[in-house]
């Protein structure tokens, strides 16, 4: 079970980047006995959740892939039927018929570098349209996490469960963590099994990738650096540059 914390969401943001770029889970907020009215402070707009700042990779970085990891442009896109955060099924190749699509496979509601992505995807939302490009995220959490998740932070595109990895091995992007690895994120409190509902305790390497509506893979960038990812703004050119051809 996750553990609660009493530290604040950017305590816990700072402490996990200088460890191992994780975060434990948004603990869940106690009711408080009401001030009276006279001493109550002023109502005030709920506050954004903190963010860390993302890095962008540089030109030449950008559309790049380690060794042995990632699907090539070129390649077609792998088909599997996934269970959104309602539970109704959606099965990919149906929805790169729709239209281009950027598929973003995030590590999951524990990472804060995830959220950040996110959050500034769901910003941009409206830009992603104008152009017909649709937006999915995919991650190893059950449908259930990504329901608190996208509840979170607003998230209007769909956010698809692959707890048992199988889209995320056929696009050979699975982060296989380690015994060093799982004891720090344990430490934060961060419980991968509770998380996914497997026992594997792996999740995907931070990845984006572009897929047209003949479901073949146009755009790929995979990084293992949790904390680079592409930006807003440079999807949105990599779209229009891919709507000219």
């Amino acid at each position: 079970m996750r553990t609660a914390t009493s530290l604040s969401l950017l305590g816990i943001v700072i402490s996990l980047s200088a460890a191992c770029g994780g975060a434990a889970p948004t603990p869940t907020t106690e009711s408080t006995v009401a001030e009276p009215a006279a001493m109550a402070a002023p109502p005030a707009q709920a506050a954004e959740p903190a963010m860390p700042a993302l890095a962008a990779p540089s030109d030449d970085q950008l559309g790049t892939s380690p060794s042995g990891l990632g699907l090539k442009v070129g390649a077609r896109a792998p088909n599997a039927t996934l269970p959104d955060v309602s539970g109704a099924t959606v099965e990919l190749a149906q929805l790169y018929a729709k239209g281009p699509t950027f598929i973003v496979f995030y590590r999951g509601g524990w990472c804060p570098f995830c959220n950040a992505q996110l959050h500034s995807l769901t910003e941009a939302k409206a830009e992603f349209d104008k152009r017909g490009v649709q937006l999915v995220a995919i991650s190893v959490d059950l449908p259930s996490e990504e329901a608190k998740t996208q509840a979170q932070h607003g998230v209007p595109f769909p956010m698809l469960s692959d707890s048992k990895l199988i889209v995320q091995d056929a696009f050979k992007i699975v982060h296989k963590t380690s015994a060093e690895e799982q004891a720090k994120l344990a430490g934060y409190g961060i419980d991968l099994q509770a998380y996914s509902g497997e026992a594997h305790q792996n999740f995907a390497t931070a990845s984006i990738f572009y897929v047209d509506r003949d479901g073949v893979i146009r755009f790929a960038h995979v990084d293992e650096d949790y904390k680079t990812r592409p930006s807003t703004a440079q999807l949105l050119q990599i779209a229009d540059r891919l709507a000219t051809k």
